[in-house]
């Protein structure tokens, strides 16, 4: 193959590329108008002798070596493979380079563009990623120096954006010394929803939440707080958001095969969250794993049942600082409040422990069916230990323009009572309900729970 205008700028321009540079950044560093460099590589001006050696000098390669790129193919397709970055390489770059890059100008610096494509090039094809599952992207900031640059993968289906749901994401210490590889969360999410403390301690939740999940932890991967030594919000975020990872030590990075078979092993915990997220939304997926952390416990759940009756114990004191006359006085109807979806995407209707406690402290502890009912001594309350029960279920929410979960219709029961009403004879108990119904019919009515006997008794499966 000849030697033209057209095959050297060709040359040029695969190396610059190689290396992650604009044609702003190149034209800077060989000290050439960005237009002449963008011709030359077109095709369009002539490349003098003097100017090739600078070329070939900045990318430390002999001229023969350079033009031979552009005349044997074979050897071409040789040095290629020599000369093709791996993870190792990239990430060692933006290690050496970064902090330099910061005393200079942000836009059309040769980092970015290393960042968001060079780094993405190489995951993609020595992690065999599918890009129409997969997005892969990184940044180094927007209009200023970002303190932590990262470089993400997100699951179409789950996020394509690092401030919201779950996704892998190498974060660069703030000083450099290191790289973490880490499945984390959105901060910005958490912030926006919750503001400051209070989203701090819902990510951190949510993290904990699914490592405890989490049944595909890679061996050398650790659950460890990870240390960014940054200052700003997003390090924090990003320390608190995270999940499972790993730190790489600047000066004792691993080979690029190990730092591969890595990130395919967090893939594999990645797609088990996905799982578990079963199509729900971000939203939908957390505001589910956030109940028990919030108090709240769904119905008919009996993993959830004893934990939500203990809670309830332990939700007294939180209502102390209420009268008992303030709290009979609460007789407004609320609306019905949105449900959260399981994994199957039914809707779920979740039960507040402090609404249980302050219908707890009502009943005097005494059992809702017969006072004179007695039970074993709560540890938590020194008093006689009841269950709370909701006399219109939890799970027929739906059918009803007003909340259910409510004090008035929350009954404290002794535990065998509470037994009976769920599991006893049909005769036994339609006896109990009837006295629980007339009982509680006007405070019933009065929060907007319109309901007649014999509905409630269907709803309890009672035939006849």
């Amino acid at each position: 193959m000849a030697i033209t205008r057209e095959s050297v700028g060709t040359v040029i321009r695969s190396y610059r590329e190689s290396r992650g540079l604009t044609l702003r950044s190149l034209a800077e560093k060989l000290d050439v108008p960005f237009t002449s460099l963008s011709k030359m590589e077109s095709g369009d001006q002539k490349v003098d002798s003097t100017f090739l050696v600078s070329v070939a000098d900045y990318f430390d390669v002999s001229i023969d070596t350079m033009l031979n790129r552009t005349t044997n193919p074979v050897e071409n397709e040789h040095h290629k493979k020599e000369n093709k970055l791996d993870i190792q390489a990239t990430l060692k770059h933006v290690l050496d380079t970064y902090q330099e890059a910061k005393y200079e100008m942000l836009k059309d610096h040769e980092i970015g563009n290393y960042v968001r494509n060079v780094i993405k090039d190489v995951l993609v094809e020595d992690a065999d990623l599918d890009e129409h599952r997969f997005f892969v992207t990184g940044s180094v900031g927007q209009g200023r120096w970002a303190e932590i640059p990262w470089v993400s993968i997100f699951i179409r289906d789950i996020t394509t954006t690092a401030t919201s749901g779950y996704y892998i994401v190498y974060l660069f210490k703030a000083d450099m010394s290191g790289v973490y590889i880490s499945l984390n969360q959105g901060w910005t999410y958490f912030l926006r929803k919750y503001m400051g403390k209070l989203g701090r301690e819902k990510i951190q939740a949510t993290a904990n939440i699914i490592q405890r999940k989490l049944n595909t932890v890679p061996a050398n991967m650790t659950t460890a707080e990870i240390n960014l030594e940054g200052r700003g919000d997003l390090a924090k975020g990003y320390e608190n958001g995270h999940i499972i990872g790993r730190l790489y030590e600047a000066d004792n990075l691993p080979s690029s095969t190990e730092l591969i078979n890595d990130l395919k092993e967090l893939l594999t915990s990645y797609k088990e969250i996905e799982y578990m997220m079963g199509g729900r939304s971000v939203d939908e997926f957390n505001d589910y794993l956030l109940l028990s952390e919030d108090g709240h416990y769904l119905e008919e759940d009996l993993e959830q049942e004893e934990v939500y009756q203990d809670n309830v114990q332990l939700a007294l004191d939180s209502t102390l600082d209420e009268t008992e006359e303030a709290i009979e006085a609460d007789n407004e109807s609320l609306p019905r409040p949105d449900p959260v979806l399981d994994r199957s995407r039914r809707q779920r209707w979740p039960r507040d422990a402090r609404v249980a406690a302050r219908a707890l402290r009502l009943s005097k502890y005494k059992c809702a069916l017969d006072e004179s009912h007695t039970s074993f001594t709560s540890k938590v309350t020194g008093k006689r230990y009841l269950e709370m029960h909701h006399l219109v279920p939890m799970k027929y929410q739906g059918e009803f323009d007003v909340k259910l979960d409510r004090e008035a219709q929350l009954l404290a029961l002794c535990p065998t009572c509470h037994r009976q009403i769920h599991h006893g004879t049909d005769d036994e108990k339609e006896i109990i309900l009837r006295k629980l119904f007339y009982d509680r019919r006007d405070r019933l009515e009065a929060i907007g729970i319109e309901i007649g006997f014999k509905e409630l008794r269907n709803m309890y499966g009672i035939k006849g």
